[in-house]
């Protein structure tokens, strides 16, 4: 990456990052456009786009070990870095929206293991745990596997908590689980590949076509199990089918996720390119970031009880949600702070091994 995109990410990160601090310690929820009837929006979103991300980033590097015969290569080191990058902001994201993210130890000293995402967080501390046990010991594919647990474990934690949701309709089916898995794969191969191609490409090119093929595969497979859920959707209750016209009918998910994030990236990605781009994996995570953002959003679009909306006027009490300009900023931020260090670590990282791994010459007279 260029010494002024760098900088350009550094200081969006910069921002950002201050408007958190001010969001937790100074404005609290008056600057979110959240409400009584919406009370998870951009960030949330943000959250299981970059939980899924990490998961599908190490089980990318699981796979490019096991195509070199079940022995970790440069690719999975370099995946498992994106995976703990990625897992780290995306419990960023949900910190700054929860408010009071130094009350998450709560979790560990008082945990409630009725409750999925206690699940959740317990299984992050492993996977980090397994990560650090991958580039801290020689017992690399021990680690290496577990952490391939640890993700899926996760990620189904995640999506049976969405998906066991009776009260939110949109969310309330089987197919949801199943949705948080090939996005995960899909964000997962297309964040590996573009960090790859800014940073690393002769690793890439070292892959043959892996990763090219693997995310084509991961966005068709993932379209699949959405035009299910529209089948499934349109067939089902009147609530049901209502609520997934809405979906299918807004901008953010048909035209960001469908068109932007789906169609044009699988273009770019068929056949076989002459040349490596950033573009396809680009447009693929800006896609999937708008299908977790729909996800959310849409998932609050019907009422609790039926009417209440009508019955009760408060600007606070409303189905409608358009995130914040504070909102929109920590979440570039975050954003741009996610790529700045996942490329600032896999760089020096490497750099680093390639140092050690260089023969000493010796010089004689």
């Amino acid at each position: 990456m260029s010494k002024a995109g760098n900088i350009i990410l550094l200081i969006l990160f910069a921002i950002g990052g201050v408007l958190a601090l001010g969001k937790v310690f100074v404005w609290g929820e008056s600057v979110t456009n959240y409400g009584s009837y919406t009370t998870w929006g951009l960030w949330v979103g943000m959250y299981i786009f970059l939980v899924g991300l990490s998961a599908g980033a190490a089980w990318t590097g699981i796979c490019a070990a096991y195509r070199n015969g079940g022995e970790p290569n440069r690719l999975t080191t370099f995946s498992f870095i994106i995976a703990g990058v990625s897992l780290a902001f995306g419990l960023a994201f949900i910190g700054i929206d929860l408010g009071k993210p130094l009350k998450g130890s709560a979790i560990f000293l008082t945990p409630a293991f009725s409750s999925k995402l206690t699940w959740a967080s317990w299984i992050y501390t492993v996977f980090f745990i397994c990560l650090a046990g991958y580039f801290l010991t020689k017992a690399k594919k021990v680690f290496m596997v577990l952490a391939g647990f640890a993700a899926a474990g996760f990620v189904l934690a995640e999506g049976l908590f969405f998906g066991g949701m009776v009260a939110r309709t949109l969310w309330h089916t089987w197919l949801t689980p199943l949705a948080f898995f090939t996005s995960a794969i899909a964000a997962g191969c297309a964040m590996v590949y573009l960090v790859g191609i800014m940073s690393n490409k002769p690793m890439v090119k070292e892959q043959g076509d892996f990763l090219r093929t693997s995310l084509l595969w991961a966005v068709t497979i993932h379209v699949v199990v959405e035009v299910l859920h529209l089948v499934t959707g349109l067939s089902g209750s009147g609530e049901k089918m209502a609520l997934t016209k809405t979906l299918w009918a807004a901008i953010p998910f048909w035209g960001m996720f469908l068109v932007i994030g789906v169609a044009v990236p699988l273009a770019l990605l068929w056949g076989k390119p002459k040349k490596m781009t950033i573009l396809p994996p680009v447009l693929v995570l800006f896609g999937l970031a708008a299908y977790k953002y729909s996800f959310v959003r849409y998932g609050f679009s019907q009422e609790a009880m039926p009417g209440i909306s009508n019955a009760f006027q408060h600007a606070r009490l409303s189905l409608t949600y358009t995130p914040s300009s504070v909102e929109w900023m920590v979440a570039i931020g975050f954003l741009s702070g996610l790529f700045l260090v996942a490329n600032f670590a896999v760089t020096k990282f490497f750099a680093i091994k390639a140092k050690q791994e260089t023969p000493a010459v010796k010089v004689t007279i």
